[in-house]
């Protein structure tokens, strides 16, 4: 059995959509391979990116079945609310489930394609910061306004932000979003911490801390040194 939910504005695409757990081992072209697979694939001139979450464990198989929403379907939610509060995402196009003896097997979120766009990571392999500050500047603001809005990522790593350049205009947009917190306020030390998994140099993160910290009004020394703490005691514990 399979569960298909298509955004109404790609409904031209379901011929394919509905084919894609039977072709995607042999077709697309592979984004990611890991734990979880991202392939890109293009239909009808829309480019798009297919990820397929690994099927949970025996127990998870079943509370995805019957109890909580799956992955799949938890990001597909998250990215019109993520719309809705004015914060980029890649476009929602569908999800996907499978089902194998009434319970939950492979399931797969289906989005556009983010044309010529960036990752935070890129900070990681090369951390001279050179002329690229004023991106680190926007992605702090970034940060700090969806904080305003109660918006927390639970898994705000820096291959989950993605960034591109329009109008002269710096854009920013998550991915891996089946892990939000929404409508709960954000306090001042949690927002600190949620830069922890980002893995960027010590020199990167305080021109992010500064920023962060001009943007939502907290002293910028004390910024500095609390995002930096949560970084190392993350970096500790993995």
């Amino acid at each position: 059995m399979m569960k298909v939910i298509i955004n109404p504005e790609y409904e031209h695409l379901s011929d394919f959509i509905n084919t894609i757990p039977k072709v995607f081992n042999t077709s697309g072209e592979i984004v990611y391979e890991g734990r979880n697979i991202l392939k890109r694939f293009e239909v009808v001139n829309v480019r798009f990116v297919v990820k397929r979450f690994k099927v949970p464990h025996l127990v998870n198989r079943i509370v995805y079945s019957s109890i909580r929403k799956s992955k799949a379907c938890r990001s597909y939610i998250h990215a019109f609310k993520l719309q809705k509060y004015g914060i980029n995402t890649p476009t929602p196009i569908a999800y996907i489930e499978e089902f194998k003896g009434g319970i939950l097997s492979y399931s797969y979120y289906i989005s556009a394609e983010i044309a010529d766009a960036h990752e935070i990571r890129e900070f990681y392999f090369d951390p001279v910061i050179g002329n690229r500050a004023h991106i680190l500047d926007a992605f702090g603001t970034f940060t700090a306004n969806m904080h305003k809005k109660n918006i927390l990522h639970k898994d705000y790593s820096s291959g989950n932000v993605l960034y591109k350049l329009k109008d002269n205009t710096l854009e920013f947009f998550l991915v891996d979003i089946n892990r939000m917190q929404f409508g709960r306020s954000i306090s001042e030390e949690k927002g600190y911490e949620n830069f922890r998994r980002l893995w960027l140099s010590d020199e990167v993160f305080t021109v992010i801390a500064r920023s962060y910290a001009q943007a939502m009004g907290y002293d910028i020394n004390h910024a500095v040194e609390r995002i930096l703490y949560y970084k190392k005691k993350f970096m500790n514990e993995t």
